[in-house]
């Protein structure tokens, strides 16, 4: 509401302007005044300046509520009485905007009833300053208020702070928990690994101990006890693998070497060693040449596609699926392999006609030592799957599975070929 400017108006503007011209340079608080008042504005503004705060002057609502947007400042002294917009909207309005709403807003008016006093309140302000005012009481409640704040702004930090420590601790334990039971599962299940070849190995030497053989006899009891032995370096090779990887001491050792030839050469190893009961289909795609190649394993001769790539890492991957599919399957059970090889990345397709896996355990499917639950008694670490995880992130590629219970899996592994490829089927 607009009042008659007092005579000294002139000395107040003067004084102001040169308070302006003598503010310090240090980071000062920001006060936005709402007055349409002039004479109001000023006096206010003068005394703030000349206590070091920063301040910035609206005459009406609307100018009011662009600036606290713009420039949020630390507190905002609002009049009630204006024309177009009272303070009382106006301070709904800053209290709706997510970016105002935390501002606090003091008013000042020189509306005495206390109905209007509780209004002011219930829209959003902290605090509420009669006119006419004393400045010595308007400079005590910004203080007041601006150390309020700035100590609601420590507690909400240090609130945050105890959050993410909690998190961190929370964190930690479930780690230091995951790796507890991950050396209890290790224990269990090495022990159990090792106690059947060793009993297996006992048996073996012990016979041919005290009983006499034939040569051919002895020669099967000797091929027992290697047998069971490479079990048990397999497995042991499999744990040093996964601690060499966890420990980040596994690199990607590149070569070149024709692709065809050696997925054809695993694939004919892993159905003469563990699957000559299963069907095993293999085929290889080229999209670039449209060539397509069923019965890959049975080929005499290989297309030589060349790539520069980590064999060693690739035969990890390969048997360790390939074996899964094979131990999960029924024993005349079918597994599918398909190669397709692109210009720049590799695609191996391996699916099974077996157990399946259930949903729950498909987020822990490549976590160290996890095993489905419904894979009963069918032996096995839970390596195998945390191998090909480690193996796939090493040569930058990755690994996914579908998977439906009791109709089979499917495991899709997309590799990069590196630089330096010399293939001139795929160039063509």
């Amino acid at each position: 509401m607009q009042e008659s400017v007092p005579a000294d108006q002139e000395l107040i503007q003067n004084l102001f302007s040169e308070a302006e011209e003598n503010l310090e340079s240090k980071e000062k608080a920001v006060i936005l005044i709402v007055d349409d008042t002039i004479y109001n504005v000023q006096l206010l503004s003068l005394m703030l300046i000349k206590q070091g705060f920063r301040v910035e002057q609206a005459s009406n609502g609307l100018q009011a509520l662009e600036i606290a947007e713009k420039i949020l400042p630390d507190i905002i002294l609002l009049d009630i009485k204006m024309p177009e917009m009272n303070g009382y909207e106006v301070c709904s309005r800053l209290k709706d905007n997510p970016t105002t709403k935390d501002i606090p807003v003091i008013f000042i008016s020189s509306i005495e009833e206390p109905a209007e006093k509780v209004e002011a309140f219930s829209v959003g302000g902290v605090d509420y300053i009669s006119k006419p005012f004393q400045l010595i009481e308007v400079l005590a409640r910004i203080e007041t208020h601006l150390r309020l704040c700035s100590l609601q702004k420590k507690l909400q930090e240090q609130n945050e702070q105890l959050i993410l420590s909690a998190e961190v601790l929370s964190r930690s334990l479930r780690q230091e928990q995951e790796l507890s039971q991950m050396k209890s599962d290790f224990i269990s299940i090495v022990s159990h690994e090792f106690r059947t070849p060793l009993t297996t190995i006992q048996s073996a030497s012990e016979l041919l101990e005290y009983y006499e053989w034939t040569k051919e006899e002895q020669v099967e009891q000797l091929h027992q006890i290697q047998s069971e032995v490479k079990h048990m370096t397999d497995l042991m090779e499999d744990v040093l693998f996964l601690s060499r990887t966890n420990a980040n001491k596994s690199k990607l050792n590149l070569t070149k070497f024709n692709l065809v030839d050696f997925c054809s050469q695993i694939l004919r190893q892993m159905q003469r060693t563990f699957a000559k009961n299963n069907t095993l289909n293999a085929s290889l795609y080229i999209p670039a040449t449209n060539t397509v190649i069923e019965n890959l394993h049975l080929q005499s001769d290989s297309i030589p596609v060349i790539v520069n790539m980590d064999e060693k890492l690739i035969r990890q991957i390969l048997t360790n699926i390939l074996t899964n599919a094979i131990k999960y399957s029924e024993s005349e059970g079918t597994i599918d392999f398909k190669l397709t090889i692109e210009e720049k990345q590799v695609t191996f397709a391996i699916a099974d006609s077996g157990i399946g896996i259930p949903d729950d355990d498909l987020a822990h499917l490549f976590s160290a030592f996890h095993r489905a639950k419904n894979v009963g008694s069918l032996p096995g670490t839970g390596l195998g799957l945390s191998i090909v995880k480690n193996c796939v992130n090493i040569h930058q590629g990755s690994v996914s599975v579908k998977s439906k219970l009791n109709v089979g899996t499917e495991f899709t592994v997309v590799l990069p070929i590196y630089s330096d490829l010399t293939t001139t089927e795929i160039s063509k």
